[in-house]
């Protein structure tokens, strides 16, 4: 009864087509970050220009513009752990009057949240049909972190974007290996095929340095398969796809040996981040209260120097300093393998239940955006295990091993470092295939569709 009124409410709330979908998800993100920015700030005294809560994309931006170099201010020192394509995509916005930046930002990445909404769409509706598709839409509409990461100048939403499109891509071409797709006989498909898989890659990965060990190790996985197969297909489109990924990452990572004369592929930071997560937990060296992570972490790794005086929008400022810090990291890890794995475990709860881990916080903060992450996230993996356990039933474990594959692929990667922060940065990009599996328990869609 409660599923049939909740597929009846679906109905006339989300629309049946990808084309209504984007508009539908468009609209109720733009509306609510600029509700937020316009209204919300404005009563609370915040103010509806960016503000110093952010990761520094906006200043590089900027100074790409005046052609300054890939700085965060002028006559600054070059920056190694920001990967450059959201700056870049950031640059005409940073030409705007002041006033009009943000509601452009707003706009842009609201787009961005729309094509989501559409990819989210056309997997549920795939694997599970058209109810199962709406709620899974409506489902990740009703995510708060969606609209406060979209109305600000980080990467997350671009992030979860070309995530999104790169499993699909990636997803299509396994359920191909295994004879479970039909290949596309269309010439000119079977190119963007090829070169689509590749040029995302490059993109995600130039986007979130941590993305491209998913592209790292998603690439050779699907090659491996398609031998074992026998696909000479999907044999091609792996390779071509490396091929594609490493000539468009190539300048990149030239730019970091000609200005650093390291071997950087996409962007340092991963010491810092390393210790940040040690000191975020009780133990030896845990973060003092009154003392901010960062200092903590350069503290924990023998760094002289505060985050004002070495680091600049959470990154070092000296290639020197990032010698010494992975270093330290590699030397940590050697000598506390157990407090490595315990940290790992940690992670790996607060990731979705922040609520869970409170206790075994070095410096308590942020309950209340904890407890209302772990209540949200708890809500949608108990109706993700019913949508599991219906895949069981109804002979469609593939698909949930798909979406929950695509899951753990997006979280693994940052278990070695921090996981929490109050926005729900690092779990956004899981949510649309969280959604479709809880969309999934909690639909009463019975129509499947295998192949389209």
């Amino acid at each position: 009864m409660i599923k049939k009124a909740i597929s009846n409410l679906l109905e006339h709330i989300i629309p049946a087509t990808s084309k209504g979908v984007f508009w539908l998800s468009f609209a109720v993100c733009f509306s609510v970050c600029l509700f937020t920015i316009l209204v919300i700030a404005s009563l609370t005294g915040v103010s509806k220009e960016f503000g110093a809560g952010h990761d520094g994309y906006i200043q590089l931006a900027e100074n790409l513009g005046r052609g300054n170099g890939y700085v965060f201010e002028k006559g600054g020192p070059a920056v190694f752990h920001r990967p450059p394509f959201y700056p870049l995509l950031l640059v005409p916005i940073t030409f705007l009057p002041a006033s009009l930046q943000r509601p452009t930002l707003v706009l842009m990445q609201s787009i961005m949240v729309g094509f989501i909404g559409v990819l989210i769409f056309r997997i549920g509706r795939y694997f599970f049909g058209l109810l199962t598709a709406q709620a899974a839409v409506f489902i990740f509409l009703l995510n708060p972190w969606v609209y406060w990461n979209a109305k600000n100048p980080m990467t997350v939403i671009l992030q979860g974007l070309l995530y999104t499109l790169f499993a699909v891509l990636a997803g299509q071409q396994f359920l191909i290996a295994i004879g479970r797709y039909n290949i596309p006989t269309d010439k000119t498909k079977l190119s963007l095929n090829w070169l689509g898989i590749g040029v995302t890659a490059a993109v995600l990965a130039l986007t979130h340095a941590t993305m491209f060990a998913v592209i790292v190790v998603s690439l050779p996985a699907l090659l491996i398969i398609a031998i074992a197969r026998r696909n000479n297909q999907v044999i091609k489109t792996s390779i071509t796809a490396a091929i594609t990924m490493v000539i468009l990452i190539a300048p990149w990572t030239y730019r970091n040996w000609a200005v650093f004369g390291r071997f950087i592929p996409i962007a340092g930071g991963s010491g810092l981040a390393y210790f940040n997560g040690n000191v975020h937990w009780k133990g030896v060296m845990s973060q003092h209260k009154g003392e901010s992570y960062i200092d903590a972490g350069l503290r924990a790794a023998g760094i002289e120097g505060t985050e004002a005086t070495v680091t600049h929008w959470k990154g070092l400022k000296d290639i020197t300093l990032e010698d010494k810090i992975n270093a330290k990291m590699r030397e940590d890890l050697r000598q506390h393998p157990g407090a490595f794995v315990k940290k790992l475990l940690l992670n790996a709860v607060e990731y979705y239940f922040p609520i869970f881990t409170y206790p075994y916080l070095a410096v308590k903060h942020l309950f209340a955006e904890g407890l209302a992450i772990t209540i949200f996230n708890a809500v949608l993996w108990i109706l993700a295990l019913m949508g599991i356990r219906r895949c069981k039933k109804d002979n469609m474990l593939l698909a949930a091993g798909l979406l929950a594959g695509a899951i753990g692929l997006h979280a693994i990667w940052y278990f070695p470092f921090a996981t929490f922060i109050g926005h729900s940065l690092y779990t956004l990009g899981t949510m649309p295939f969280l959604s479709i599996l809880a969309a999934g328990g909690a639909s009463a869609d019975k129509n499947k569709q295998q192949n389209s």
